[in-house]
């Protein structure tokens, strides 16, 4: 529940500062300083989905071992000369 708290934290940072940058103009001065801020917003966001939608989400989980021979039948093996 905290890691789905924190993804909508993300993604809700990361669509206000599209929404913020899209109507606001961005003084020069502080243009470069904006600009790092939003690129690691955008780069979280993108962790968040890749978790979310990739291989992360559960279909390509691995399977379990399967035993193929039981430990009170041993297979036979020959010593080699």
């Amino acid at each position: 529940m905290q890691r789905f708290a924190i993804a909508l934290l993300i993604l809700a940072l990361f669509g206000g500062a599209i929404i913020v940058l899209t109507f606001i103009v961005v003084p020069d001065v502080n243009r470069d300083a904006i600009i790092q801020l939003v690129g690691g917003v955008n780069t979280l966001a993108g962790l968040v989905v890749g978790f979310y939608f990739g291989k992360s989400a559960g279909d390509d989980k691995p399977q379990p071992v399967q035993i193929e021979q039981p430990a009170n039948m041993p297979v036979p093996v020959e010593e080699q000369r």
